[in-house]
């Protein structure tokens, strides 16, 4: 018959902490694929999910079991690390698998970015977190760590027994580390510029039905059409939306003489993702050496100005003939 005092242990042995960091490395994940949008909030968590989260995981996989009858911080007895030791042990784990991982990546030759990077900590954060959960389940329950045991016993020592203190080279130790690994947490989340970019191509097929930058339509006659294939690739870290505008111009000397727009379109390109899309060509100037632009913008083209090359995030361009019939 189970009776309240073993309620109160199946309570008290739950997982929380695991399910915590399980959760938090499942949101990484979802920013590391472009679900979720950067924010002041955000970048707090991605700390932790960088700082913590993974070095926990693992601590929790190789410690399953908690410290014996000890309510402080930094108490222990046979052996078993305690849960500031815990927190300690996860913070400098974490230090050191996250550039491992970066390093794995770059060995590896599979793309260093910052999506991938964030990738490879939240996929290792949520595996070692379910090891982890696996191995605290197999340990008996009276002897198995949780947090919310430790916080009861912390909470009724705290008014019964006088603290002893907490060695200062320990708080040093752990502010240590966490200013050590403040930079490589940030480095591992934040978006550099300089990591970001967008493909933009235009390609047609070759007689083998293979894509390639050459080959494009040199003569169109008025009124008919060429097909070319646009070309999106989206490494920005983040799922976007682009718009592709298509302008006709003739040009002498230099100097722009006529201006017509030919197209507009827009898709949605995830994180990491190539949209090939087709487009018939149909230029409605007249002349030689017509110069068609494809001008790429994220989201929409400035309000306050045409569509023009010099404004454009990305752009390309042919030459065409355009005959009267």
């Amino acid at each position: 018959m189970a009776t309240d005092a073993d309620a109160n242990i199946e309570t008290e042995t739950l997982p929380i902490d695991l399910l915590l960091v399980g959760l938090l490395g499942f949101w990484h994940l979802g920013v590391a694929q472009g679900y979720f949008e950067q924010s002041p909030a955000g970048i707090f968590l991605g700390l932790g999910a960088v700082l913590v989260a993974p070095g926990y995981a693992l601590v929790a996989l190789l410690f399953p079991r908690g410290s014996s009858e000890s309510g402080g911080l930094f108490d222990n007895r046979e052996g078993r690390i305690s849960a500031g030791e815990r927190l300690l042990l996860a913070v400098g784990s974490s230090v050191c698998i996250v550039p491992l991982l970066g390093l794995g990546l770059v060995l590896g030759s599979l793309g260093a970015t910052t999506g991938s990077y964030q990738f490879a900590i939240s996929v290792t954060t949520v595996l070692l977190t379910f090891a982890a959960t696996i191995r605290r389940a197999r340990v008996p329950s009276d002897v198995r760590f949780s947090p919310l045991r430790w916080m009861t016993t912390v909470r009724s020592q705290t008014f019964s027994t006088p603290s002893g203190g907490v060695p200062t080279i320990r708080i040093l130790l752990v502010f240590g580390l966490l200013l050590s690994g403040t930079g490589i947490g940030y480095a591992a989340i934040s978006t550099e510029r300089g990591e970001q970019f967008t493909e933009f191509a235009l390609v047609t097929e070759s007689a083998d039905g293979e894509p390639i930058a050459s080959e494009y339509p040199s003569q169109i006659p008025l009124g008919s059409s060429r097909t070319v294939q646009v070309s999106i690739g989206n490494h920005e870290g983040q799922e976007l939306n682009y718009t592709v505008v298509v302008i006709a111009q003739r040009i002498e000397n230099g100097s722009v003489l006529a201006t017509a727009r030919i197209d507009r379109f827009r898709n949605r390109v995830g994180a990491g993702d190539t949209l090939k899309r087709p487009h018939e060509l149909s230029p409605t100037l007249v002349g030689d050496h017509i110069r068609v632009s494809y001008l790429l913008y994220r989201n929409e083209p400035p309000v306050e100005a045409n569509p023009r090359p010099e404004n454009a995030y990305r752009r390309t361009h042919i030459w065409v003939n355009v005959t009267s019939g």
